[in-house]
């Protein structure tokens, strides 16, 4: 009969019979040899180990200086003998005289094998030799006093009778597996060979090869989530990572993605072929890179794919950078001014004005005290209080005042809501201080509030400067706008006070006071207990 006759339910499980006994027969040859030469090893390196840490224990050293070693040393070898399962501990002195034994009579006799001598000679190793209880697999290790001496050894065995018992129960349970699979795979050969046409819902071999074609593309764009639909706009694929990021309890697939998602785009990318990459928004908690990706056969389009990326932890990162580097600027800082104030007080001492040099060091201590200690009691996140001591030195160097108001009272952060708040205060703060800088002005002052009103959290920042057009005022927070001519400038601070604000539900206002005055609000619920970083969700935007 030709093959081509065959139909191919058996042809499959001819092959899928073959394959399973073949490949189970050869592994499981091989692997009965490779198990019964581990076991063995491994048995080795467990009684080599025991062997190390009985001859390293201090009792054991210090049992050698008593007039009857063999008090303290056989109920010890005993019960690590019956603790570790071996067959027997055996400690000797350089003379080879048992201290300990399994079998009493042999206690203070000469040990039996005669592969101890390496031992005595300072050697560790495992060996094989027949003894007073019968042929074993063997470990042996050096006994050492305190000065570096050897005083004896440790021998701990097993029986190879009870190595071969434990050889062959491995194995035995191998074949067992090895049937099972077998029985297993050719159950499931049957199964597979009379469901065949069922599993490929009837359809020819042309249309599997077109739906193969379909998802290699959809596979060769996978990252972590992804949904694809085809040229009629529904669902053809979405994994589980898709259905987390955006909650979605039920497989959509065969569903229109606009029912599913709403404000899903991927229609416009069937229609347009222009794909769309690395678009952040926010779904179910997490922040998130969207790429979407037109699918194209035979230089047709023939549906969509959306990729999802979730930055919440490369963004937590980039956060904890931000205030690592913040604390690193403000002890650099302080590091030269602490060498500024040590050549003052040099100084004077050296012109013999003491009165001076008390003077100086008093009143330069009470101002950092001052400081310090409002600091500490006003705001009681350190990470804020950090960057606001970093930021005070920074300003006070360009020539700017810095007040922080006396009303602030920052509560403790979450550590998500931490995070959010560096960014917050030290954007808007490094904004005030370039803008002053910049323009040069006499008498730049920037002013800080941090207060809890009306149930939200406000960050205030306000300086004196020459501001922007009122018409700029929603631009400012665009990603990558910028007023600034700088090349490090690149737009992205606003942008992200703004997106750590969202994630809070929080706002961002800005005024126009004969200064620039950036106000964000965000909701204590949210970073006192429960915020993003324990698992709140901030929103669901959904535009996949």
């Amino acid at each position: 009969m030709r093959l081509e006759r065959v139909g191919l339910g058996p042809r499959i499980f001819l092959l899928v019979a073959a394959i399973i006994l073949i490949s189970v027969g050869v592994e499981t040859f091989f692997i009965r040899d490779y198990i019964r030469e581990t076991l063995t090893e491994e048995s080795g390196k467990r009684l080599l180990f025991i062997a190390q840490r009985t001859a390293g224990d201090p009792m054991v050293e210090a049992a050698f200086a008593l007039p009857d070693p063999t008090s303290v040393l056989q109920p010890m070898a005993e019960g690590i003998r019956r603790m570790t399962q071996t067959s027997f501990v055996v400690v000797f002195n350089m003379d080879a005289i048992h201290y300990s034994h399994p079998v009493p009579d042999h206690l203070g006799k000469p040990f039996v094998g005669g592969d101890e001598k390496r031992a005595l000679a300072g050697e560790t190793y495992v060996s094989q030799a027949k003894g007073a209880l019968g042929v074993s697999q063997r470990a042996f290790a050096p006994i050492y006093d305190f000065r570096g001496r050897q005083i004896g050894v440790v021998s701990v065995g097993l029986l190879l009778t009870e190595v071969r018992k434990r050889q062959h129960g491995a194995v035995f349970t191998l074949y067992i597996m090895a049937l099972g699979g077998i029985l297993m795979g050719l159950v499931g050969a049957v199964i597979l060979s009379r469901n065949i046409k069922k599993s490929i819902f009837g359809l020819e071999p042309y249309q599997i090869g077109a739906l193969l074609e379909e998802r290699n593309v959809i596979f060769s764009s996978i990252k972590e989530g992804v949904i694809a639909i085809d040229r009629r706009e529904r669902i053809i694929f979405i994994n589980e990572g898709a259905r987390r990021l955006l909650a979605l309890d039920a497989s959509p697939e065969g569903a229109l993605v606009t029912d599913v998602i709403p404000q899903t785009r991927l229609p416009d990318v069937v229609r347009t072929g222009k794909a769309v990459y690395d678009e952040e928004w926010i779904s179910n908690g997490a922040i998130l890179l969207v790429n979407r990706i037109p699918m194209r056969a035979g230089g047709e389009v023939i549906g969509a794919v959306a990729t999802f990326r979730d930055m919440s932890e490369i963004r937590k990162l980039a956060e904890e950078l931000v205030e690592v580097r913040q604390y690193t600027d403000a002890l650099r800082r302080e590091h030269h001014e602490h060498l500024n104030r040590l050549h003052v007080i040099a100084g004077l001492l050296q012109l013999r004005r003491y009165r001076e040099a008390v003077h100086y060091i008093v009143s330069t201590v009470s101002r950092k005290q001052a400081l310090a200690d409002f600091l500490r009691q006003r705001v009681r996140t350190p990470a804020v209080s950090g960057l606001l001591m970093s930021k005070l030195d920074q300003a006070q160097k360009a020539g700017i005042r810095m007040v922080i108001s006396p009303d602030s009272d920052l509560p403790e952060l979450t550590p998500g809501a931490t995070g959010a708040v560096i960014t917050i205060l030290g954007n808007l703060i490094e904004n005030a201080v370039e803008s002053l800088a910049g323009a040069a002005a006499r008498d730049g002052c920037v002013e800080i509030r941090l207060r809890e009103e009306a149930g939200s959290l406000l960050l205030r920042v306000r300086d004196n400067g020459s501001g922007f057009p009122a018409d700029l005022r929603e631009r400012i927070f665009a990603k990558g706008f910028t007023t600034k001519t700088t090349p490090k400038n690149m737009g992205m601070g606003l942008y992200l006070v703004r997106s750590a604000a969202e994630r809070y539900h929080g706002g961002c206002e800005v005024i126009l006071d004969g200064g620039v005055t950036f106000q964000v609000t965000l909701p204590l619920d949210a970073i006192k207990k429960g915020g993003i970083a324990d698992g709140a969700d901030p929103g669901d935007d959904r535009r996949g």
